[in-house]
Parts: structure tokens; C-alpha cells; sequence
């Protein structure tokens, strides 16, 4: 099963795999992190999804009395678990990271696994095309929807103070969500968007590969044999018809017949639609050396949506040195998953959460 891989996982194929795996492999179960954080008082949680329990962490702040504010974690693409570690073997702890330090200051969130996980296999179809269905599109956002709403109703959340933070594809939910429940009385307080892209994913995916087929110095026959065909088979998908025939080779974790839904809503949707549609502060924030999403590109197209809405405010942050996953790096790196957090923009999440929860 390949539903949903991260397009990082073709890079780093692509790329001859130039990062290293993680190091704290003993503290993974079957996809999912679970270790206690230290600066909260953790509960392990399960909601309902449309007949599928999911399991998570709802982190609560130590020795808080009365109602807290609260944030929704969402992970990135792939099987990626509540701690933002892929069951692929990348550790990068960044969710249980900003759930710990948002513990630490008065403010609870909760964190989930996402159904593409491993300890939810029994429950995943067996035909390809159903499977298609159970990792479409809709179904991680109302994943998504159905973990914000159990977030609200626990009893120590402040249903009037929450808000979402959503990681590389979990910021395109957070922008969906947004959209979807502007004007009600669910939608989020406040949004963070960490990775996220302004552009629809075929533009992303096209930079992605070129950058990793001239890291791999790929001939240029063999770049244009790539970038053809997935300029090709995003406009299929876009447009779900089939797939061009004779796929390069690493390209089928991106576009085979466990993907087609969720590749053609990536195609589809444009971030910065959505965020036009959706109400609440914001804070933007992109790593400056990110592999996967150009704070040059994207950053600017995302802010200019957000402001041209007719409320709500816009934060934006251009962390230097950084990495997708707001690891420090260095150019030209594939991306850095492992270590502790850069301190100023977990400061600023922080800060933001404060301010407008």
C-alpha cells in the first residue's frame, strides 16, 4: 500500500537518499510515536471519523484549573503519525515538539494519526480502486474536521479559543477547513500555516524533481523524460482521466491507483483560493532553505490571498536556515528531519497562539 506518500520519499529516491534516517527508531510503534511529553499531562484519545476510530494525543497543560485554549496539530503527507514522523523512517518530531511547548505555556492541543498509518492496516481496503476512496481528499479533511471538533468538546478546552496548526499538507487541510467553515460557529480562531504552498502541487512537484534530477546530475534527457511526463500526468489526474503510459521509473509512488484521488485534489486546489475564503488571524511561516516549498515562490502568493481578505489579520516569517521541516540546514541539502526545533519560530507559534486565543 502507497497511499499518499510524501513526494519527499521519490526526492530522496531521486536524490540517492542524502539525509539520514532516524536515529530514535526504538520509540516508533508501528508508525506512531507514543512517549510521553514532559511538559504536559498527556491522554491518549480515539474519535470517531466516519465509522473509522482515530487515535491521538490530547496534551493538556500541567496544573491548569479552568477551561484552557487549545490547537489542532495536523501532520504532513504520507503515513505520517501525531508526532510528524513518518512510518517511511523520517523522525522529525515537530508536532510533539510544539504540543510540548504549548503545554508548557497554558495552552493544550491535540495530535492524531492519520488513517495512512500502519495500526490502522486492518482496516484498510483490499481492492486498489477502494482504496483510492478511503485515501481520497475528503476523507483527510474530515479526518481533520472530526479531530478539531472532538478537540472543543473535551472538558478542560475553551471551545471558544481554538484554533488550527497545520504542517506542509496539513496547512493545505488547515486552508480547506478554513474555507469550509468561514462564517460558522466551527470555524478555527486562529490558523498557522508551517510549509505551506501557495500554488497548486503539479507547479510544486515539477521544482521538486528538477531540483533533485540536477542534484542527482540526471542528463538532460533523462530531466526532460521526468518533467514531461509529470507535467502530464498532473494535468490527468486534474482532470481524473488516466495516466500517460510509460512512467519513468521512482514515479509510481506519486501516481498509481491508490493515489489518483488525492493527487487530483492536489492538482486541483489552489491554496491561495482558499485562502481568500477563510476568516481569523493568520501566521504564515516557511523555512528559507525549504526542499520542498519555495519561501520564494509560494510565501509571497499565499500572503497576498490572506490580505486580500476583508478581515482578519496576516503574520508572515521567513525563517533563515531552514529546513521543511524548521530543522536548521544548510543549502543545498535535501531537507534536515531530525533534532530539536529552530527556537524563533516556535517562539513565534507561541507567541501568535497567545495573542489570539
Amino acid at each position: 500500500m502507497n497511499a499518499m506518500i510524501s513526494s519527499v520519499c521519490l526526492l530522496l529516491a531521486l536524490a540517492g537518499c542524502n539525509s539520514s534516517p532516524t536515529s530514535n527508531s526504538a520509540a516508533v510503534i508501528n508508525g506512531a510515536v507514543v512517549a510521553p511529553p514532559k511538559q504536559g499531562n498527556s491522554r491518549e484519545v480515539s474519535f470517531d471519523s466516519g465509522g473509522l476510530m482515530l487515535q491521538g494525543t490530547l496534551e493538556l497543560p500541567k496544573g491548569a484549573t479552568g477551561k484552557v485554549p487549545a490547537m489542532l496539530l495536523i501532520p504532513g503527507s504520507g503515513p505520517t503519525d501525531r508526532n510528524g514522523n513518518s512510518g517511511l523512517g523520517l523522525t522529525t518530531d515537530l508536532l510533539k515538539q510544539i504540543a510540548e511547548e504549548l503545554a508548557k505555556n497554558g495552552i493544550a492541543s491535540l495530535r492524531f494519526d492519520k488513517r495512512a498509518i500502519k495500526i490502522y492496516a486492518a482496516k484498510w481496503p483490499k481492492d486498489l480502486k477502494e482504496m483510492n476512496k478511503f485515501f481520497a481528499w475528503q476523507h483527510f479533511v474530515d479526518d481533520a474536521k472530526a479531530a478539531y471538533d472532538f478537540m472543543a468538546k473535551q472538558p478542560e478546552v475553551d471551545m471558544a479559543k481554538t484554533g488550527i496548526l497545520g504542517h506542509s499538507e496539513g496547512a493545505l487541510l488547515s486552508l480547506q477547513i478554513g474555507a469550509d467553515r468561514t462564517g460558522t460557529p466551527s470555524a478555527p480562531k486562529a490558523t498557522i500555516l508551517m510549509g505551506s504552498t501557495g500554488r497548486p502541487m503539479g507547479i510544486i512537484l515539477h521544482e521538486q524533481i528538477a531540483r533533485q534530477l540536477k542534484l542527482g546530475k540526471a542528463t538532460p534527457e533523462v530531466t526532460k523524460q521526468y518533467l514531461d511526463y509529470v507535467d502530464a500526468a498532473c494535468r490527468a489526474v486534474a482532470d481524473r482521466k488516466e495516466l500517460p503510459p510509460n512512467m519513468p521509473p521512482n514515479l509510481g509512488a506519486l501516481f498509481n491507483a491508490t493515489t489518483m484521488d488525492i493527487m487530483g485534489a492536489y492538482c486541483r486546489i489552489d491554496p491561495s483560493e482558499n485562502a481568500k475564503k477563510m476568516s481569523g488571524p493568520v501566521l504564515v511561516m516557511n523555512g528559507a532553505l525549504d526542499g520542498q516549498v519555495s519561501a520564494e515562490r509560494d510565501t509571497p502568493r499565499l500572503l497576498a490571498a490572506l490580505k486580500m481578505r476583508t478581515s482578519g489579520t496576516v503574520e508572515s516569517f521567513i525563517v533563515p536556515n531552514c529546513s521543511h521541516n524548521f530543522k536548521p540546514t544548510k543549502p543545498d541539502n535535501v531537507d534536515t528531519f531530525e533534532g530539536p526545533m529552530i527556537p524563533e519560530p516556535l517562539a513565534l507559534i507561541i507567541k501568535f497562539a497567545k495573542a489570539n486565543l
